[in-house]
């Protein structure tokens, strides 16, 4: 008889509370769990867009320009819409170093830290590398943007004065999206010295070296301690390579070019693979695993930590190894150079595969204590990037994708006799579907008085509620008639109406959890023990007696589960794409006594035979810090198992009648890591992703080739093309790594089929509202949407959904709620006359302050409305261009140049002549003397023949260009003026400096913290500037309540609610 997939003492949470309950709290405590009592520093990094440095260009000789950009200048081409702060990482950690000297000490009480703001700056490409240089507008942009990168730099001015900055570095995710960092010249060399520890580095694989290099911009909680450079704490092991036999696998081979953008063709066929078991994971000790969570928190509460080191990349999960060793009578380890290090003394176990500078380190010459000293040199750290959540999980969270590609019939998914709205709970029918969670989550919410309020007291439950999430929960235990307060309502409004937008897009909740991917854990501390028996024949009985307790082939270890056990559970991954990609797994017949005793804490971990073909499955997962989904809900899994056939051998496994898609491994192409002009190459080739893209044209795909009431030929067409965009997908994601991308022309350029009508809808609810004049609202656009569809016949369980989300809102009472009176509520409010009894001082005083603050908040929130600067005339430029035949003559770029010096009063002005002069009407004479006077001087003749050249509406192009900028001046100004007006009071100066001074902090804490110092007495002063007596918290709580301002009291108030609350029933 099976034991468990999980420990049996742990008894699924909040079950009385309903899944949606379970999965909102989880999360929002899984945030608080890594961030609640994380001081994480931030610091003001600038971003800037390159097309608008662009516009600054002068060209010096053919296809060459320079850029020397005045103080106005740089200040136009920060981008206001990207974030102002940036988390902490190691390579901030390192030019502070460079500026401040290696003795400096980080400033304590500091929310942010300006002094990178000139120093290091990001810069955004998109729309210039991630575009095919076919029309003249994207090859002159491609052709600007490459100098950028030359060793001339760019020369900016951030108000100290003009420096150079060269190109940097970047991280994965920068890389992704068409970011770059660069530095100021004179800090380029010191820095990178220090990051890349003085190795030598010249013939490389440039894209790795970028990719490893750029894990020093990973956000991390710094640990400040040096004395873990040490080689008898750290150990690296060897990664054991294993081979799987006769796989039967999909995978492509490119085209033999040695080109960064391949052509890839589609292969099925055995063949034998090896396998790199551990791959980016290790140990840490019980003891300095503390030690970091409690400088990472406060608390020793986490056990799986993803951690970044020069160069080392990976999870490493606490096991404590020196008691296991202790009890097993090993007292050494042996390291993959063959040394041999005390047990006792490792806080560290690393595998070679996390440590990426192994090939580089020998090459310099250096020993791995050399690389440790050079480490501690100059103060490098272990960074913590991630940690496991806290709370176990009952429920996650399915997607459209995953729900796309598995077997289930329309009774499955959700029964055609089931009402489109509940009146009572869907609990009461005994059957299950796959969207019955969902529903019960949503009724919960929306019409359920008991659980409206069990979702807010379970936060006494939690271990990691933060302090606001408990107030709010002891108010409701001490007087249930709040919940009906805006504070309450309105909380649990937003999640109905979110949960119904996910059910609407496929986000179903589902009985499972989320984990780290890791291979068994207890097989990797027997082949750490291979090693010692490997020089010492006495430790061979020890090996032995690992190995029993280890699992193979598809068993599955996942300690500490909340959810009941199960046979067989189903492993997912983003992104899923294809059939292939799912991986079923089975529980454990037993769990050995070491298992037991030094691994069942993992509680976020899930735990594979290594040896297994699983993470490949899995899209081609490391044990790095991937997660997955671990899906528990018994009629899923069913499903899923259809997909295999039952007679097969090793079912599940790499003989599996669904091949296994394999990602080939592209060779990155070895270049000169000093020269400019190959590592422009590689960032270039390497910029933006398409995934989103791959993936939307898989999901097209796969609606057609995954329902059985398609035609079958079409089906196995678009199934084998589904297959191949999974391993584009692939190979575009490792691509960072790579240097290497897939041509895709085959698949989004030419279209063969056509656009599922669930992904329309997807995009319009994903859109913001922005849209032209004549464009249709979001709200009609999703009536017609939904009045073009025939429902009744829509066979797609997933192209359903849409429509079962609206009838559910639709046809589901909601509960309305409607406040108490104050003295069903307050205990002061049950006295007669209480109000008329309150000190008019401090009513005025209370009234004012609530004033301010209110009118702190409203500017605050209208000046997240001002419009981004952007040119939003020149599609129309474009338009005339082109009407015109012109395209490849100009571009809109190069026209709005033209204007870059101008100033916002000339601009201005000459708006204002345009009009005053009707240009729009001017005879071709005039149009020339106009452009005489008001064209920049030295503006060449061919932009003055191109500006009086009114044909297509060309008069046009002049005006929208002077429009566009003009604009750009006015909203500057305008973000500039949108916080602070002449005649504000000191208290409302006060409350909006709060935020400007810690926008990485909810606005809305910041805004209350500095109005509560008003009424604590520390800031306490009348509009007159008279200072003013403390008033009593009691007090102003009374007075907000007086003045009908309940918003009020709950935001600033909060811990002074409970104890004035009346006890209720």
């Amino acid at each position: 008889m099976k034991t468990s997939f999980s420990n049996k003492h742990t008894a699924p949470i909040l079950q009385t509370v309903g899944a949606v309950f379970y999965l909102y709290i989880s999360v929002f405590y899984a945030i608080l769990s890594l961030l609640k009592d994380v001081s994480q520093l931030k610091y003001q990094i600038h971003e800037l867009s390159a097309r608008a440095i662009m516009r600054y260009a002068v060209e010096v000789s053919n296809g060459v320009y320079t850029y020397n950009l005045s103080e106005d200048a740089t200040n136009r081409c920060i981008s206001f819409s990207a974030p102002t702060v940036q988390d902490d990482c190691a390579l901030f950690y390192q030019i502070m170093c460079v500026l401040h000297g290696d003795d400096f000490k980080m400033p304590v009480g500091v929310d942010i830290i300006p002094d990178l703001s000139d120093i290091l700056i990001t810069v955004d490409f998109s729309g210039i590398f991630d575009r095919q240089a076919a029309q003249k507008k994207y090859i002159d942009r491609q052709i600007q943007a490459e100098s950028m990168f030359r060793p001339d730099g760019i020369m900016l001015d951030f108000g100290k004065g003009l420096y150079k900055y060269l190109a940097f570095e970047r991280s994965a995710s920068m890389s992704r999206n068409s970011r770059l960092s660069f530095i100021r010249t004179d800090f380029y060399e010191p820095v990178r010295r220090r990051i890349m520890l003085d190795m030598q580095i010249e013939l490389c694989q440039l894209s790795k070296l970028y990719a490893y290099n750029g894990l020093m911009l990973t956000s991390g909680f710094r640990i400040p301690d040096m004395s873990i450079w040490d080689a008898t704490r750290i150990v690296v092991v060897d990664n054991p390579v294993t081979p799987v036999y006769e796989a039967n696998i999909i995978t492509a081979e490119d085209d033999g070019s040695d080109n960064p953008m391949r052509k890839y063709h589609r292969v099925e066929k055995k063949t034998d693979i090896e396998i790199t078991e551990f791959d980016g994971e290790g140990l840490v000790s019980r003891e300095f695993a503390e030690k970091m969570d409690l400088e990472f928190c406060g608390k020793h509460i986490h056990n799986s930590f993803q951690i970044r080191m020069p160069y080392i990349k990976g999870v490493v999960h606490e096991v404590d190894f020196k008691s296991l060793f202790a009890e097993l009578c090993v007292p050494f380890i042996v390291d993959i150079w063959g040394v041999k290090h005390q047990v006792q003394e490792v806080d560290l176990i690393l595998t070679k595969s996390m440590f990426k500078a192994f090939g580089w380190m020998i090459e310099n010459g250096l020993s791995w204590a050399d690389y440790l000293d050079r480490c501690r040199k100059y103060r490098h750290a272990l960074y913590i990037s991630g940690v496991n959540q806290v709370e176990p999980q009952q429920y996650t969270e399915l997607n459209y994708q995953f729900l796309n590609t598995v077997p289930m019939t329309a009774e499955e998914f959700r029964p055609l006799d089931s009402p489109l709205g509940w009146q009572y709970s869907p609990e009461e029918d005994k059957r299950h579907w796959i969207t019955k969670e969902t529903e019960v989550a949503y009724w919960k919410l929306a019409a359920d008085p008991t659980s409206r309020k069990e979702y807010f007291l379970d936060a006494l439950k939690a271990q990691a509620a933060d302090k606001r999430r408990i107030l709010l929960a002891k108010i409701l235990q001490k007087n249930p008639l709040f919940i009906n307060e805006p504070i309450y309502a309105s909380e649990l409004d937003n999640k109905a109406k979110s949960l119904l937008k996910q059910y609407a897009i496929g986000r179903l909740i589902i009985s499972g959890d989320n984990r780290y991917l890791s291979g068994d854990l207890m097989r990797l501390l027997q082949m750490i023990v291979k090693s010692v028996a490997d020089v010492d024949d006495n430790y061979m009985a020890t090996m032995i007696l690992l190995q029993k307790e280890c699992y193979m082939e598809t068993v599955a270890y996942a300690p500490s589960a909340a959810y009941p056990q199960n046979k067989n559970y189903t492993l997912l991954r983003n992104p899923h794409i294809a059939r292939n990609e799912e991986a079923v797994v089975s529980a454990p017949d037993y769990i050995g006594r070491l298992r037991q005793k030094y691994l069942s804490h993992l509680n976020y971990v899930i735990m594979v035979d290594s040896r297994t073909l699983i993470p490949e499955r899995l899209g081609g997962a490391d044990f790095d810090g991937d997660m997955i989904k671990t899906i528990a809900d018994p009629l899923l899994n069913a499903c899923v198992t259809r997909n295999y056939k039952e007679n097969d051998f090793d079912a599940y496994s790499h003989q599996s009648s669904i091949p296994l898609l394999k990602i080939p491994s592209a060779t990155a192409l070895v270049c000169d890591a000093n020269d400019w002009q190959s590592r422009f190459k590689t960032v270039k080739s390497t910029f933006s992703t398409r995934i989103g893209q791959i993936c939307n044209a898989a999901f097209d795909r796969s609606i057609i080739a995954y329902d059985e009431n398609s035609d079958m030929t079409e089906r196995e067409r678009l199934q084998r093309e589904t297959e191949m965009l999974e391993i584009l997908t692939g190979l575009e994601i490792d691509s960072v790594k790579s240097g290497i991308k897939p041509d895709l022309t085959e698949f989004l350029s030419h279209k063969t089929v056509s656009r599922s009508s669930f992904l329309k809808y997807k995009n319009l609810v994903g859109d913001n509202d922005s849209r032209e004049w004549y464009e249709l609202t979001k709200n009609k656009k999703l009536k017609k949407y939904f009045y073009s569809v025939d429902w009744n016949n829509v066979t797609s369980n997933v192209e359903r959904l849409p429509y079962l989300a609206k009838m559910l809102e639709e046809n589901t009472p909601k509960i309305k709620a409607k406040p108490a009176e104050d003295a069903e509520l307050f205990i002061f409010a049950q006295k007669p006359g209480w109000a008329k009894q309150l000190d008019p001082s401090a009513m005025e005083y209370i009234q004012n302050l609530i004033s301010d603050y209110e009118e702190a908040l409203n500017r605050i929130r209208r000046s997240w409305h001002i419009d981004d600067t952007k040119m939003k005339r020149r599609n129309d430029i474009e338009r005339i261009l082109f009407a015109r035949g012109q395209e490849n003559d100009f571009t809109a770029d190069e026209l709005y140049a033209i204007f870059s010096l101008c100033d916002a009063k000339w601009i201005s002005g000459v708006r204002k002549l345009l009009t005053e002069e009707q240009w729009h009407l001017m005879p071709l004479e005039e149009r020339e003397r106009f452009l005489n006077l008001y064209l920049p001087y030295g503006a060449p003749e061919q932009y003055h023949t191109l500006f009086s050249d009114f044909r297509h509406g060309g008069y046009r192009m002049l005006g929208d260009i002077i429009c566009d900028l003009d604009d750009a001046f006015t909203t500057e100004e305008s973000k500039k003026q949108r916080l602070h007006r002449k005649g504000d009071s000191a208290v409302l100066k006060h409350l909006i400096s709060g935020y400007e001074h810690m926008r990485s902090v909810d606005y809305m804490v910041v805004v209350a913290n500095k109005c509560r110092q008003y009424i604590n007495g520390i800031k306490n002063v009348c509009n007159s500037g008279k200072t003013k007596l403390p008033i009593n918290l009691d007090t102003a709580l009374q007075c907000a309540i007086a003045l009908g301002k309940r918003k009020f009291a709950f935001e600033v108030l909060l811990d002074i609610i409970e104890p004035n609350a009346v006890k209720g029933r």
